[in-house]
């Protein structure tokens, strides 16, 4: 499990998240580095906003808990 400002995010070993602390972003990629699924940042108000593609499925666990997999 990650920790990503307060927010718990867990997924799958076939993803590789690369995190920006200075700027509160969160890219989250493939092992091999070849495709992004999912962005995460937080925008002046400090929410979390989500920027998926497709090819990603997020699960609501609870408060600030997400789970990230893959639909293939």
């Amino acid at each position: 499990m990650l920790d990503f400002f307060d927010w718990k995010v867990e997924m799958v070993g076939s993803l590789k998240p690369y995190i920006d602390k200075e700027n509160k972003r969160m890219a989250v990629l493939t092992n091999v580095d070849d495709e992004i699924h999912i962005v995460l940042e937080f925008d002046g108000d400090n929410h979390l906003v989500i920027h998926p593609r497709w090819n990603i499925v997020i699960t609501v666990l609870g408060d600030k808990h997400l789970r990230l997999t893959t639909n293939s």
